[in-house]
């Protein structure tokens, strides 16, 4: 196989991988925010669906391939969907509120930005911290190479191991009882 075909079809699955994370980070980030929205409690679980459903949608856009770099995408990608929905339920949380003094503010402005991360301490607590740990574990393991694989290409790229021996015979029942008469057997029995 020519390398840059390969580098091609690599770079196509990585794309559509990302593609696809992007769009779940998105909805996930959309629909936590409007979770906090309409119900005014935020629920911080919601943060590891979005990691289970971007990590999913990495490993779907991924066309069957594993490994390493889609496994960072999806982490990358679930985080971004968390802060984007801890942004939008901000926003959205403080525009009801200050839309009940006459006041206005907008989705996206700097000044709705810096508002936000000067309030961080107020925004995150202990338990985001758990809840995006969660996110990213879920997103890193879910694009990961099956263990079976991962273990075959360790053994089969170590030159200083010994090459797989032949599976040994089958023992059969008439078997063990020409072993259980071997001279061998016999010098135990005293």
């Amino acid at each position: 196989m020519e390398a840059g075909v390969f580098h091609e079809e690599r770079s196509g699955a990585v794309l559509t991988a990302a593609l696809a994370g992007l769009g779940a980070a998105v909805v996930g980030g959309v629909a936590w925010g409007l979770i906090v929205k309409w119900t005014d409690y935020e629920i911080g679980f919601a943060a590891w669906g979005i990691g289970l459903v971007v990590g999913t949608a990495v490993a779907l856009g991924a066309q069957g391939r594993r490994g390493r770099p889609f496994q960072l995408l999806a982490v990358v990608l679930a985080l971004a969907g968390i802060l984007l929905g801890k942004y939008l339920a901000f926003v959205w949380i403080g525009q009801d509120a200050l839309h009940e003094l006459g006041l206005s503010l907008p989705l996206f402005s700097s000044d709705t930005v810096r508002l936000f991360w000067d309030s961080r301490s107020d925004v995150w607590s202990g338990f985001d911290l758990l809840w995006a740990g969660l996110a990213v574990v879920t997103a890193f393991r879910i694009p990961q190479q099956a263990r079976k694989k991962l273990a075959a290409d360790f053994f089969a790229s170590d030159s200083r191991l010994p090459a797989a021996a032949e599976p040994a015979p089958l023992v059969t029942p008439s078997d063990w009882a020409d072993r259980a008469e071997s001279p061998a057997d016999r010098s135990f029995e005293r």
